[in-house]
């Protein structure tokens, strides 16, 4: 019954209209798409101490294959998303000074607030990239509270991927493989994932604390890495997409000053064995909450986000072991990130932002959200995209759209 008192449910209803057909010949070539979404999420305590929780959602989408079967279990192979699924489902043993959590629940880090890249542990339903959704990660874990700041030790035993647009999908690209933007040849790509091993298991530490004025963390991470390669097959166009192992470390911090918000962080990864190259990622932005100006003009807030995110090579992967290395496949390598958001009023809100990768490509985005009430959302959203082919914007640059959205809490 506690369930049942305590749930919270979300429906999330999308229209989506395109104003170009994709280019690929296999992709679904409708004009118009809708999206549907429903949430259920509870949490309820089994004892004084021992509480679980979960959160279920039911989809349908009119863009073919995007969506197929229902559930999955944690050796899942597939990187489609299912029909219906839990995002997450938990036990959680709390006591004063530690929490211990068991099962599938949300991995969050970072500090960053338009991109960032130590936010590397968690999994998202990517079938359509202009709309993500969280998934939870299998984990067995424990926090550790040492006044304002927590010490986190988790490990993960399952090896999932995040999911997928589908062969039909327009969102796929012009490689037929939606995370490398630019192959050599057209390579058959077979999926690798990693059986459950001692060798296999991901472990994660991290320390996240709070002073005066700011926020900081720091991690470590052992497991596989979320940045593939392609190894070679067994035939000569055949090539292995296969998450190397490596060692991860990262470490941020976000400072306020009066309106003002600082933050930075950097990962630093290395892969064993030369599986990889190793790299240096890092992001380094500002942001600026105005009330002067806005109530001049009649609003009740600006804010204002500016970021740079950039990736740095360290040294080469192995070639004799490696035929393509994960530069490709890492996302936001040297981009500028932008974004105005304006409340106009209790009810009406507005938000600008472009995404410009100095190699290129372009993202620009815009919406109006009005909320009549706290439950209820509309908003009006919309894209551009441009570049060449064989970057991460370039390869979308069909797929410039126009959405309604609707958002209903109860």
């Amino acid at each position: 019954m506690q369930f049942v008192e305590n749930a919270e449910f979300e429906l999330d209803l999308t229209g989506t209209g395109y104003f170009k057909s994709p280019s690929a010949s296999t992709a679904d070539r409708d004009d118009a798409a809708f999206l549907g979404r429903f949430t259920i999420k509870s949490q309820s305590y089994l004892t004084d101490s021992i509480a679980a929780g979960f959160s279920l959602y039911g989809a349908y989408s009119t863009q073919k294959h995007e969506y197929y079967g229902y559930f999955t279990n944690p050796g899942h192979r597939s990187r489609q998303p299912r029909f219906v699924d839990f995002n997450t489902a938990w036990l959680r043993y709390e006591a004063d000074d530690f929490e211990i959590i068991l099962g599938k629940d949300y991995i969050e880090t970072g500090v960053s607030e338009l991109y960032s890249p130590a936010d590397r542990f968690g999994l998202y339903n990517l079938a359509n990239p202009s709309q993500t959704y969280k998934i939870g990660v299998w984990q067995a874990g424990v926090d550790y509270f040492i006044g304002d700041d927590t010490l986190t030790f988790k490990v993960i035993p399952v090896h999932e991927k995040s999911r997928v647009p589908s062969e039909n999908s327009r969102w796929l690209g012009n490689t037929d493989d939606p995370e490398f933007t630019a192959l050599a040849a057209a390579y058959d790509i077979q999926e690798s994932f990693r059986p459950v091993r001692i060798e296999n298991i991901s472990y994660l530490l991290q320390y996240k604390g709070s002073r005066a004025g700011y926020d900081f963390f720091a991690l470590a991470h052992h497991g596989p890495s979320i940045y593939p390669t392609l190894q070679q097959g067994a035939a000569v166009n055949q090539r292995n997409k296969v998450d190397p192992l490596a060692m991860s470390a990262a470490a941020g911090v976000l400072k306020v000053i009066d309106e003002w918000k600082f933050f930075g962080e950097v990962v630093y990864q290395h892969s064993y064995g030369d599986r990889d190259e190793d790299f240096i990622r890092y992001a380094a932005g500002v942001s600026y909450n105005d009330n002067v100006l806005a109530n001049f003009l009649g609003l009740s807030q600006i804010n204002v986000s500016v970021q740079w995110s950039g990736d740095e090579t360290v040294s080469e992967a192995d070639p004799n072991r490696v035929d393509t290395r994960s530069r490709e496949a890492r996302p936001f390598r040297n981009t500028v990130f932008g974004k105005i958001e304006i409340e106009h009023n209790h009810e009406w809100g507005y938000y600008f932002s472009a995404i410009h990768n100095i190699e290129a490509d372009f993202g620009l985005f815009g919406g109006a959200e009005y909320k009549p009430n706290d439950n209820l959302t509309f908003r009006l959203e919309g894209a551009f995209f441009d570049g060449p082919d064989d970057t991460h914007f370039g390869r979308w640059e069909n797929n410039d759209y126009l959405r309604l959205r609707t958002i209903y809490k109860f």
